[in-house]
């Protein structure tokens, strides 16, 4: 019997159960890397999900990396043919486009940012490049747009852009998702149409070393080695730096630093307490509430001298002992309620849901502009960054 034409195109049955596998086992692997990071998931856990045995998976995938890669290929996959369906559109529908693949795919930030990391350079770079393809088509379209703006602009918006839309892989959804959507749109649309007027002749702001800046102006030994930590932590990741390289950093004796802090763990989780107390004792100071403005120039201002370890919560929270992250998440979940509070009294319109995704995309703005590029280097950085999260948290919903 002669196959039809259609049926010598397809592949193999069984080569595409085997895609069918991997395409599975890639899904699965997405999600708990997002969840647990690169650390704690195991390829027996992963076999698990889909009740295969841990040899099994090996079949498939030769180690964890290889997973990884394979895991971000998919995230990948999904954001591409996603995008190519807003070929040729206009800002507002292309940005729709992309809320809802940001949305149904919120593990595909986490990945690119915190878990990419642990891949080696030849499995690393293609996955690189296919990023660096998507974020042009933004820079592409957002340059289309803003035909007023200079090529370093536009990349700052496209950040700002990419950063509302990565927002939704740090909470969990409490909206329908297509709601959650017009609201990523309105708000990464609102942050590509901002306009701010920088100040002619100014001088870049003076900041203390970077590593150090919620630690006293004459720091003591301990506060030095908590900067160097942060700063080690920064460079090289959590699980590469030792206690005697942040020791020999500081020419101390490696035993030398256990009478500041007896582990690694401590130095990480002393670090962030740093920033969420003070956020906390900035909230109080006052005999009122804070404003919605005091509340966005405290957070400028924290993320501007604390580039350094807002890149260390992104990349490393993930390793918080349980019950100090659950502190720290507190902390930071007390300064949100504060802003959702204080948007919810100058948009009284909005509902609960709508102001967390609202506050949660703003303040992905600061996270991201101050840590990525050199744009924590501009003069202006406090004025760019004021507006853009104006005008997401002004985001129109109407629509």
């Amino acid at each position: 019997m002669v196959s039809s034409g259609s049926d010598a195109a397809r592949p193999p049955r069984g080569r595409r159960r085997t895609e069918e596998r991997r395409a599975q086992l890639g899904e699965i692997a997405a999600q708990q890397f997002h969840r647990l990071g690169f650390h704690q998931v195991s390829m027996a856990g992963v076999a698990a999900a889909i009740g295969l045995t841990a040899p099994a998976i090996y079949r498939h995938f030769r180690n964890k990396e290889e997973l990884l890669a394979a895991a971000i290929g998919t995230a990948l996959d999904a954001v591409d043919e996603a995008l190519a369906e807003a070929k040729d559109a206009a800002l507002p529908e292309f940005l729709q486009v992309a809320a809802a693949v940001a949305v149904t795919r919120r593990e595909v930030w986490i990945l690119l940012q915190r878990e990419m990391r642990h891949l080696g350079v030849e499995q690393r770079g293609p996955l690189e490049d296919r990023f660096a393809s998507i974020v042009r088509r933004f820079t592409t379209v957002i340059q289309a747009e803003r035909t007023d703006l200079g090529a370093p602009e536009v990349q700052l918006l496209t950040t700002a852009t990419l950063a509302v839309l990565a927002s939704p892989s740090v909470y969990r959804r409490r909206l329908p998702e297509d709601e959650q959507r017009a609201i990523l749109a309105a708000a990464s649309e609102a942050a590509c149409r901002a306009r701010w007027v920088s100040p002619t002749g100014a001088a870049p702001p003076d900041r203390p070393s970077e590593g150090q800046q919620i630690l006293e102006p004459t720091p003591s030994r301990s506060e030095e080695v908590l900067g160097t930590a942060i700063r080690l932590f920064s460079e090289k990741g959590y699980q590469a730096v030792s206690l005697d390289e942040i020791a020999a950093e500081l020419g101390m004796a490696g035993p030398s630093l256990y009478y500041y802090y007896a582990t690694k763990s401590d130095l990480l989780v002393a670090a962030f307490v740093r920033a969420t107390e003070w956020l906390a004792a900035q909230r109080t100071r006052g005999s009122r509430p804070p404003s919605l403005d005091e509340l966005i120039n405290t957070y400028i201002d924290l993320g501007i001298r604390e580039r350094l370890l807002f890149g260390v919560y992104v990349w490393e929270a993930v390793n918080l002992p349980p019950e100090a992250g659950r502190r720290i998440r507190a902390g930071l979940d007390a300064d949100i309620d504060a802003w959702c509070v204080a948007l919810g009294r100058t948009r009284s319109g909005l509902t609960a849901p709508q102001c967390l995704v609202l506050v949660h995309a703003a303040r992905a703005v600061v996270h991201d502009v101050v840590r990525l590029g050199h744009w924590h280097d501009r003069p202006d950085i406090a004025e760019v960054l004021r507006t853009l999260v104006h005008g997401a948290l002004a985001a129109p919903l109407e629509r």
